[in-house]
């Protein structure tokens, strides 16, 4: 037999072992960025004063609200499209790359503007170069190409080896050159270095298609896919950001520095759901292709996930609740002991933010992208209005307040507002009460179940 034959009679691998082996380099890529910058804030806190600390974090949260603008919109929708039309995988991604630029130019000028409200002449300086880094993050597109086929090893491991190589120059940086401008560029660096590595990597691909003139059609179909997503995106980043934003508005950067440090910890467990939803996509999308909206099959993947990740969530705020408050002060110092109040707070948005993992991938396997600009409108809207409320009368913690209040609104209650997302909103409901449902299970109890599509 031939090398060709036996290489074609080779078994390929399961979709259940592409997926383990996807989520978990997707796992170890998160957790490597997140460990990488995770040390950066630590030394940061450690080395900066309080106010430059305060700074840094308001010009990065003014860089995650433009990253949401920047792509777009475009990270499932590219997925989807690469999935399921891979005939036209250049014209598509030279399509999502002229789109990316486009709206990090619009990000630039509309979040360069915000800045101006923070009344500080730094913070604004400090602003505006960091919001450069969005023109080098917008040319990483191909990694949504690899994630589509499962094959996040081959980013995965740039973006490690990236954030290894920049965490030895930023710890270098605090030993040398102890300056908040250091850190900035290096920031807007990782981003350049990672992007131009990713996008050599996919013009070495042996599958790769390389780029194409994109159609007009193509550009128009993805635009006008993309703007709902995109709007939903920035709306979810103001629910995200606008503490930050408002509370440098209203109290200084001091009070965003003490902020900062106690969200950041609990952000730190965000990264869970995502890594496992990104990697589930492309599955979730076949199996909604071949058995249908309505299958068992489908319908029985989404209530594992929302119970798997409300629970998960769950269990990680009991940890962060116990060991949190009494380390922040042990670690970060005095300075930032109040932050462990806001951290007991805040940390409680985390079983909400996991199951709004899971609904806003189904938002875009349906197609409701309606679905999408509501949840995140309403969310941000609450974010909005509760932080001008609480803030005034109880600072920090208010904003804490606000921030567990709106991602409840966002990722859960939201879904009852349209009819065609009352379904998951059920589902969310039901995974709730998953210890109840398992024993009610276990005694053979009869069990209720989200129908498998709602109708109001």
């Amino acid at each position: 037999m031939s090398q060709l034959t036996a290489t074609r009679q080779r078994p390929q691998p399961s979709a259940a072992s592409r997926i383990r082996t996807n989520s978990l380099w997707n796992a170890v890529q998160q957790t490597a960025s997140l460990a990488a910058t995770s040390a950066v804030s630590f030394l940061l806190v450690l080395v900066l004063p309080v106010r430059e600390y305060g700074i840094y974090s308001y010009a990065v949260s003014l860089s995650m609200i433009g990253i949401a603008i920047m792509t777009a919109g475009l990270s499932g929708l590219a997925v989807k499209a690469f999935v399921n039309d891979k005939q036209r995988t250049a014209a598509t991604m030279s399509a999502i790359l002229l789109i990316r630029e486009a709206f990090a130019a619009i990000a630039f000028i509309f979040l360069g503007a915000i800045s101006f409200t923070s009344g500080d002449r730094l913070t604004i300086a400090v602003s505006l170069v960091s919001l450069t880094m969005l023109f080098a993050r917008a040319l990483d597109a191909p990694e949504l190409w690899f994630l589509a086929r499962l094959e996040s090893r081959a980013t995965a491991v740039i973006r490690i080896g990236t954030a290894a190589a920049m965490l030895a120059l930023r710890v270098a940086a605090v030993a040398w050159w102890n300056n908040l401008w250091v850190f900035v560029f290096l920031n807007i660096a990782e981003a350049l270095v990672a992007s131009l590595l990713i996008l050599r990597r996919y013009f070495r691909d042996p599958e790769s298609a390389g780029l194409h003139r994109p159609h007009v059609k193509t550009l128009v179909e993805l635009f006008r896919q993309s703007w709902l997503l995109a709007l939903s995106g920035v709306a979810n980043q103001v629910n995200l950001r606008a503490d930050v934003v408002i509370i440098q508005a209203l109290m200084g950067s001091v009070a965003v520095g003490v902020y900062s440090v106690a969200s950041r910890v609990s952000e730190l467990a965000y990264f869970l759901p995502v890594v496992i939803m990104n990697s589930t996509l492309p599955v979730l999308l076949e199996v909604r292709k071949k058995s249908g909206g309505e299958s068992k099959a489908y319908h029985n993947m989404l209530q594992r996930s929302y119970d798997t990740s409300f629970w998960s969530g769950v269990g990680i705020a009991i940890v962060i609740s116990l060991i949190g408050p009494p380390l922040i002060p042990l670690v970060f110092g005095h300075q930032f002991s109040t932050a462990s109040s806001v951290l007991l707070i805040h940390i409680w948005a985390c079983p909400f933010v996991f199951m709004g993992t899971v609904y806003s991938k189904w938002i875009i396997v349906e197609g409701y992208l309606w679905s999408s600009l509501i949840r995140h409108v309403l969310g941000g809207v609450v974010n909005v209005a509760l932080n001008f409320i609480l803030i005034p009368h109880y600072g920090i913690e208010g904003a804490a307040v606000a921030t567990v209040f709106s991602y409840a609104m966002a990722n859960y209650l939201a879904c009852f507002v349209g009819r065609q997302s009352r379904g998951e909103g059920i589902k969310m409901t039901l995974a709730i009460f998953w210890p109840l449902r398992l024993l009610m299970s276990y005694f053979r109890i009869g069990v209720p179940s989200a129908p498998a599509k709602h109708r109001a």
